[in-house]
């Protein structure tokens, strides 16, 4: 069946008080973990929360026991009429898409659903929402502030907004299993979903390198299309090893027990944002990209005066050095001395 229904522990806390919300979100995976900051307030505000979403983002949601129900949409051919017969059962208290932009799939669920408030980004001609967010969204501004002006416009409760993401306990022991590291490891990622966002192979090797960190083990990490370029990058990294994971979820099991992460713009940056890793990460030139930027305590963003092929490995990494990214080593005992050592480096560069 292409609609599918995943019932879920529900919210069981006292202080929550009565009424049913409903979140739509059919995006991508690192847009989800960012747009997720709004459960923590909505799950104060309402008793339960059930969740729109698509195939590519579900699994993030499946093992989160914050929501009641999950409708999973997948296909224009059959789901709108299964839609429809959900939307016919249930009348909800409010209904809010977490998009920050026109979406015709957003606007015609939103017409579908019966809701006493409605948020969401209207259209010049469909207004489906009883409170647009166009009103508060603020170009440049983090997706993280643009979601609490959301959570504010559907009169949402106060809470902490942060990146969300839930780890599975499959996951978990499945990465430790099939890669039982003995030294800390490095996460190297090297896919996007954009071309302009993709670093050549070797300008990975010759950064990595220029940081210091050739006989670090490093677990380089990219989508089963780029395989090929994973295999040539461990062979000019000797400590490096290919990861196949089976779903993002695996990815997320593995830099959740990495010290350091080194990526391009794409999910794995948010997901360092929801579990406080280290990154060093690489963007393009442009506003929007201050809307998803890494939000970990530790962080370095270097930025491309147009795409990412454009970042000179050599000054990518004198800086990464001069901002003391990366500070890990395999060693158990790190010399005193390691950050002016490493700023030396830098300057040598």
């Amino acid at each position: 069946m292409a609609f599918m229904v995943v019932n879920q522990a529900m919210n069981g806390s006292a202080l929550l008080p009565k009424g049913r919300l409903m979140l739509c979100n059919i995006g991508r995976l690192g847009d989800t973990i960012l747009r997720n900051s709004i459960l923590e307030s909505a799950c104060r505000t309402y008793a339960k929360v059930d969740y729109i979403c698509g195939r590519c983002n579900v699994e993030l949601l499946r093992n989160d026991s914050r929501l009641n129900e999950i409708m999973v949409f997948q296909s224009w051919l059959s789901d709108p009429f299964r839609l429809l017969k959900s939307a016919l059962r249930q009348s909800y208290d409010g209904f809010i898409d977490l998009k920050t932009h026109r979406s015709r799939t957003s606007l015609f669920i939103a017409r579908l659903f019966r809701g006493r408030v409605k948020t969401g980004w209207n259209s010049d001609y469909l207004r489906p929402f009883h409170r647009d967010v166009r009103g508060v969204y603020a170009p440049n501004q983090h997706q993280i502030k643009t979601m609490q002006r959301v959570g504010q416009l559907a009169g949402l409760e106060p809470a902490e907004y942060k990146p969300s993401l839930v780890l599975t306990a499959d996951s978990i022991n499945w990465f430790r299993r099939n890669y039982p590291w003995e030294r800390p490891f490095i996460f190297l990622n090297i896919s996007a979903s954009s071309p302009d966002r993709i670093w050549a192979v070797e300008k990975w090797a010759q950064y990595v390198r220029g940081c210091g960190l050739s006989k670090e083990p490093v677990l380089v990490n990219g989508i089963p299309a780029d395989r090929n370029k994973l295999d040539r990058l461990c062979g000019q990294l000797p400590s490096a090893v290919a990861f196949q994971p089976r779903q993002f979820m695996d990815v997320a099991a593995a830099l959740n027990d990495a010290r350091l992460v080194l990526t391009v713009d794409t999910g794995v940056v948010h997901a360092c944002s929801a579990l406080n890793k280290p990154i060093v990460a690489l963007y393009c030139a442009g506003g929007i990209a201050t809307e998803y930027e890494p939000l970990a305590s530790r962080r370095l963003v270097i930025r491309s005066r147009g795409s990412v092929s454009e970042i000179d490995p050599r000054e990518a990494a004198a800086e990464t050095l001069l901002w003391g990214l990366p500070l890990v080593t395999s060693e158990k005992h790190q010399p005193a001395n390691e950050f002016s050592e490493r700023r030396s480096m830098a300057e040598k560069l």
